[in-house]
């Protein structure tokens, strides 16, 4: 990475939620709120780059597709491990 793939970042709050959104220092313009999706107008002191209805990046939350298979594969790991357990504690009297 070199030193030009580096931002200086600054935090704000959107005027219609009250999030907290991330904007790279020096940029002023119309801004979408990505949790709100409504438009704000942010003046930076600096004013280094003039933006228009600039789309703000967030991290998206997990897809659905996503938690469902990553939920059905954690019950089948919980479901050997409990089952091993049991069968365990049934025929060997461990616990």
């Amino acid at each position: 990475m070199s030193l030009s793939s580096f931002y200086i970042m600054v935090e704000i709050q959107c005027p219609h939620c009250g999030k907290n959104i991330e904007l790279d220092e020096g940029l002023s313009g119309m801004f979408d709120c990505p949790y709100c999706h409504n438009e704000f107008i942010w003046e930076n002191e600096k004013k280094i780059k003039q933006i228009s209805n600039q789309h703000i990046n967030h991290h998206e939350p997990m897809p659905l597709g996503f938690k469902i298979i990553f939920g059905i594969i954690a019950g089948l790991i919980l479901l050997v491990i409990f089952g091993y357990l049991f069968l365990l504690m049934l025929f060997d009297n461990a616990f």
